[in-house]
């Protein structure tokens, strides 16, 4: 069988921390501002905390009014494995070294895995109603799913796959990997535009406790696979795992691409007015 080349992008865990400390950065300076304003302008003349679920993970949110038609949201989400999912139909090589040996099933337990910060404009044609637009856009790491293969050989505990020099290894039989997508962005921060509707607002002036949905897409552009792969000397990265290291692979990430390039946003919001 003819030798194939690998290629592969990569990205180190330090990136973790700057886009951690981008995160709060955004946070704590939008709430900085709300909270500097003027209580009595029409501009921030509100604030409420909110806290959403959906398929953009779990939510907190702060949101305020820029007037009697637009609401800013700034918050942080995370999937911590909400929503599994089990992916059947996957076959690899027993032996990772010969592609030409017996395949196995390893069924895929996938969940959410996003972690993100998000900057929303609800936009409200009546200055009465709930129903709004919204633009904005999720941003933080490019990870928004978690995908575990589970009952995985023994060689790939082993022998492991060889990713240029950087091996990948299962443990305990499941092989950890991550569904990551730049949007705009790059490797180590994405930034994924977003639109939608909803019902409901952010900052109800007649109401303390209200509710909200919102139904939306995020733009992620090409979406990839991702683990974890150590060298000989001990250092980690996380590398792309392509056809050209596991075929099944490949033929799972075709078909990924096709749905994950628009990720459906769905969430459900509790919403109290702070003052």
């Amino acid at each position: 069988m003819k030798e194939k080349i690998a290629t592969f992008d990569r990205y180190n865990d330090t990136d973790h921390q700057s886009i951690f400390g981008m995160k709060k950065t955004i946070i704590l300076s939008l709430a900085a501002l709300i909270l500097s304003v003027n209580a009595g302008a029409q501009v921030f003349d509100h604030l409420s905390i909110g806290l959403g679920a959906g398929t953009d993970g779990l939510g907190i949110e702060l949101a305020a009014p820029l007037g009697n038609h637009v609401d800013i949201r700034a918050g942080y989400g995370a999937g911590v494995g909400l929503v599994g999912y089990t992916l059947h139909g996957i076959r690899v090589p027993e032996h990772p070294a010969n592609p030409s040996s017996n395949d196995v099933p390893v069924p895929m337990k996938m969940g959410f895995g996003m972690n993100d910060a998000r900057l929303l404009f609800n936009i409200y044609p009546s200055a009465t109603k709930g129903f709004h637009f919204t633009v904005g856009a999720y941003m933080g790491a490019p990870a928004f799913l978690s995908g575990k293969l589970a009952d995985m050989p023994s060689d790939y505990e082993t022998m492991g796959i060889d990713v240029d020099g950087y091996v990948v290894k299962a443990k305990n039989g499941v092989l950890a990997t991550k569904l990551a997508a730049p949007g705009l962005g790059g490797k180590t921060f994405a930034v994924k535009p977003y639109v939608g509707i909803g019902f409901g607002r952010a900052v109800d002036r007649d109401r303390r406790v209200s509710f909200c949905f919102d139904l939306g897409v995020q733009y992620q552009g090409k979406a990839g696979l991702w683990a974890e792969g150590e060298s000989v000397t001990g250092r980690t990265e996380k590398v792309q795992l392509t056809r050209e290291h596991v075929e099944a692979i490949g033929d799972v990430m075709d078909e990924v691409a096709k749905y994950a390039a628009f990720w459906p946003t769905l969430s459900f919001r509790l919403n109290v007015r702070l003052f």
